[in-house]
C-alpha cells in the first residue's frame, strides 16, 4: 500500500461510496454526509494511506478571521484506522500543513486503539460511549430491569410502532428541534428540515416511531453500514421521551434481521448526565471517546488565540474558538 492521501467532494458520489464500500463506517457514507449538506455543511472524505494502515476521516473546513480549520463530521463514526496505526495520522498532519490550514480537530472511531503511541498531535479522551453486541440470543435479558420495564410498559399502554417514513420524516422535522430546544441543545444539533428528511428517508437506515391515539410521539432514526449500526438522533413530544428504550429495542430487532451485529449507542453530552445513565442500562461495553488536536501553523494559531483574547491552552480546542463570537 503506497503512501498517499485522497480526498473526495460530496459531487464524487460513486468515488465515495466505492470507498466507503471498504470497510466503512455508518456516519462515513456519502448519503449522511449528503444529508449533512443541506445544512450549510460541504462533507469530504480523506482516504489517507500510510504505513500499511487507512485511515478514513470525514471532515468539513471551517474558515475563522481568514483562515480555516478542519473538524471531523459531527456522529458517532469519526475517523477510522484500519490496523490501528498512528502513520495515517502523521501523514495528514503534513498533507493538511501544505494545505494552509491552521488546526485539525479529529474525533476517532471508538475501534482505533493509539495507547502508548506517540501521536502527531495531543490525543485526549472526551466521554465514555456504549457499544452493543446484538449477536447473543438472550441480549433482552441482559439489559438492565428498568430498561425492559420501559419497553413492556410501552406496549401495554398502546403505543403503536410506525414504519412509514415520510410520516416519520415529517414528524421528525417538527420534534427533533422541539427536543433539542428543551435540552438546550439546538445551538449544537441544529439540523435544516431538508437534512432531517434525507436522514429519514435513507433506505439504508432504520428509522421508526411509536404513536398513540394516531399521533405520532416520537421518532428514532439509525444509520447503517455493513454489520455496524449507529444509533443516530432522536426527537420526541415531552411524553415520548418514554418510548426512547421502547423504540432501540424494537430496531435492535430489525437490525439483527438485517445481519447487524453491532449498535454504537453513544453515551452522553459528558459522562454521568442522564443521558449516559439511560445508555449504561443497556449493558453495553464501554468505550473510551478520543480525538486528536492537531495544529498545523503555530504561529498562525497563536495569532488567532491572541486576537480572540483566549490563551491557546483552552479547554476548547482550537481554542480561539472558544471566544463569545464564535457562539
Amino acid at each position: 500500500m503506497a503512501d498517499d492521501v485522497e480526498v473526495l467532494a460530496i459531487d464524487d458520489r460513486e468515488r465515495w461510496i466505492a470507498a466507503h464500500r471498504d470497510a466503512g463506517l455508518p456516519s462515513q457514507s456519502w448519503h449522511y454526509a449528503w444529508a449533512l449538506s443541506a445544512s450549510g455543511v460541504r462533507p469530504k472524505l480523506a482516504i489517507v494511506r500510510s504505513g500499511g494502515a487507512r485511515m478514513m476521516l470525514p471532515f468539513y473546513e471551517r474558515e475563522w478571521l481568514g483562515s480555516i480549520d478542519i473538524a471531523t463530521l459531527i456522529g458517532h463514526s469519526g475517523a477510522s484506522i484500519l490496523p490501528s496505526s498512528t502513520a495515517p495520522l502523521s501523514l495528514w498532519h503534513e498533507y493538511a500543513a501544505a494545505q494552509g490550514w491552521v488546526a485539525g480537530y479529529i474525533q476517532l472511531s471508538t475501534s482505533v486503539d493509539l495507547d502508548g503511541e506517540a501521536v502527531a498531535g495531543e490525543l485526549v479522551d472526551l466521554n465514555e460511549w456504549f457499544v452493543l453486541d446484538l449477536r447473543p440470543e438472550n441480549l433482552f435479558e441482559t439489559f438492565a430491569e428498568i430498561v425492559r420495564r420501559k419497553v413492556q410498559r410501552c406496549s401495554r399502554d398502546g403505543f403503536i410502532l410506525v414504519d412509514d417514513r415520510p410520516a416519520l420524516s415529517e414528524s421528525l422535522r417538527q420534534l427533533f428541534p422541539t427536543a433539542m430546544e428543551r435540552v438546550d441543545a439546538r445551538i449544537h444539533y441544529h439540523f435544516s428540515p431538508q437534512t432531517l428528511d434525507r436522514w429519514a428517508l435513507d433506505p439504508s437506515s432504520i428509522v421508526l416511531g411509536g404513536s398513540l391515539a394516531n399521533a405520532i410521539e416520537a421518532v428514532s432514526v439509525f444509520v447503517v453500514a455493513g454489520d455496524e449500526a449507529e444509533y443516530h438522533i432522536n426527537g420526541c413530544t415531552k411524553r415520548g421521551r418514554g418510548l426512547a428504550a421502547w423504540l432501540i429495542w424494537n430496531a435492535i430487532v430489525r437490525l439483527k434481521a438485517k445481519g447487524v451485529h453491532t449498535l454504537h449507542l453513544g453515551g452522553g453530552v459528558k459522562r454521568g448526565d442522564g443521558l449516559d445513565q439511560f445508555k449504561q442500562k443497556f449493558r453495553g461495553a464501554p468505550k473510551t471517546l478520543r480525538a486528536v488536536r492537531q495544529i498545523y501553523d503555530r504561529p498562525r494559531y497563536l495569532e488567532l488565540c491572541r486576537q480572540a483574547n483566549v490563551p491557546p491552552t483552552h479547554h476548547w480546542f482550537p481554542a480561539y474558538r472558544a471566544a463569545p463570537a464564535a457562539a
